[in-house]
């Protein structure tokens, strides 16, 4: 072999090296994510969360603790409990056995960070399962991003902003695990990507809330659906028909 192919051969191990030590880096990473969602949401059954986080049945030990998620699982997960993809275990099970799903829901204030888990589910499933599915997903989310779809090394050690994938990815995560792991709601939006307005119709927790179109203030200690502003002006109706479109309120959090 010459020195050029001998060059050749250990850019080639290197770069082969590099991408597998990406890949079980964030395999790793979502790992021990979703053993943190598992020891969170056990230890909130058993109402060591705070005074925020209320259990629909409190139970005395982490066994217990498992055998009611397990037992109430539609899936039929009792002999291993898996917490990923987050919306479909972690959040389903919250919402049946936590009151207003919490603290589990507040990622349904924070989009951003919702998108994040999925996305980096679907890479993680790329690394772990290579089945058609995951290869499917993955492919249309590299499609996305506008990053190569090789494997998922590609996609980690693409570039957005000024770091890798992977950066930002560990850097999100452990900012959700903090804020998840947040006594209390409010301290959650410390750690976790700027809330996003709430619909009228959409369940917000307690705080102080101002219309996006007249600024008009509302409060609300408890955990329900803020309606439309009663201050805003009525859209006129159609000088035609005197049919009046119905434009919903946005509400944002001001504290």
């Amino acid at each position: 072999m010459t020195d050029a192919e001998q060059a050749t051969a250990r850019a080639s191990l290197l770069s082969s090296t590099r991408d597998d030590v990406v890949e079980l880096a964030l395999v790793r990473a979502m790992g021990l994510f979703e053993e943190f969602l598992g020891d969170l949401f056990l230890l909130g059954l058993q109402g060591h969360l705070g005074a925020e986080i209320v259990a629909s049945y409190l139970v005395g030990s982490r066994e217990e603790a498992t055998l009611m998620v397990g037992g109430a699982d539609v899936a039929g997960e009792s002999w291993y409990l898996s917490w990923l993809p987050y919306q479909a275990k972690t959040l389903v099970r919250a919402k049946r056995l936590f009151e207003h799903g919490q603290p589990f829901t507040r990622l349904a204030y924070h989009g951003a960070d919702a998108s994040t888990l999925r996305d980096l589910t679907i890479v993680r499933n790329r690394v772990a399962h290579d089945s058609p599915s995951a290869r499917n997903k993955f492919r249309e989310l590299s499609t996305a991003r506008g990053y190569p779809s090789a494997r998922a090394a590609d996609f980690l050690t693409s570039i957005r902003g000024s770091d890798t994938e992977i950066l930002l990815a560990l850097t999100r995560l452990g900012a959700i695990a903090n804020g998840l792991a947040e006594p209390s709601e409010i301290g959650s939006r410390a750690h976790l990507s700027p809330e996003e307005p709430f619909r009228f119709d959409a369940i917000a927790p307690p705080g102080e809330y101002e219309c996006q179109r007249g600024s008009h203030e509302r409060s609300s200690t408890e955990y329900s659906r803020l309606g439309n502003c009663d201050l805003c002006p009525r859209p006129s109706g159609c000088p035609h028909c005197g049919q009046v479109d119905k434009v919903p309120t946005l509400w944002n959090r001001v504290g």
